[in-house]
């Protein structure tokens, strides 16, 4: 390879206007350079900050979308079967009532908030007064039933609903599944 050095061609002259044209282009590369480093990066820094910000409104809104906290937690709606509509399918509305002692006015009595409506739609299922896709049957007492999984949902008007099913099921359904 180092006998190839004899057959090197000798340097050629560039002509006039061909050297004048890339000095041209050299000084406007390097007066485009000397610019300070802020003034170079702007458009970059503000495509990708704008870039940032879609992503990050984005997945702030999937998650307003996927998931949400039921707003009335004094009830919550037990479904048999993973359906919203339908003349066939039995449910429940469940409630927990707030202990009054003797003598308490009327003014104590209500509701206490339910916090896990899984929880409370499990104990349903449990005595049997849920059974997959049927009406529920009379609930003997001692009984334990098979609890399916369950999932639960919040309705549009606030209320959380527990269907049998995976976290899948409010999507099908197209309801936000309960936050936390």
């Amino acid at each position: 390879m180092t006998d190839d050095i004899d057959q090197i061609p000798l340097p050629r002259q560039l002509g006039p206007r061909r050297r004048g044209a890339l000095r041209d282009v050299l000084m406007e590369e390097v007066r485009g350079s000397s610019r300070p480093w802020w003034r170079r990066t702007w458009k970059g820094a503000a495509v990708g900050g704008s870039a940032f910000a879609m992503v990050l409104a984005g997945g702030a809104a999937t998650a307003y979308v996927a998931f949400k906290a039921p707003s009335n937690t004094a009830s919550v709606l037990c479904y048999s079967a993973p359906q919203l509509k339908s003349e066939h399918i039995d449910g429940t509305r469940i409630a927990v009532a707030r202990s009054m002692p003797a003598g308490s006015s009327a003014d104590d009595s209500g509701t206490v908030a339910i916090d896990d409506p899984v929880a409370a739609c499990s104990q349903a299922w449990q005595d049997g007064l849920l059974t997959a896709g049927n009406a529920p049957s009379a609930p003997s007492v001692g009984a334990r039933h098979q609890v399916p999984t369950l999932v639960a949902c919040t309705l549009e008007e606030g209320v959380a609903a527990v269907f049998p099913g995976n976290p899948s099921t409010c999507e099908r359904l197209g309801l936000p599944q309960v936050a936390g």
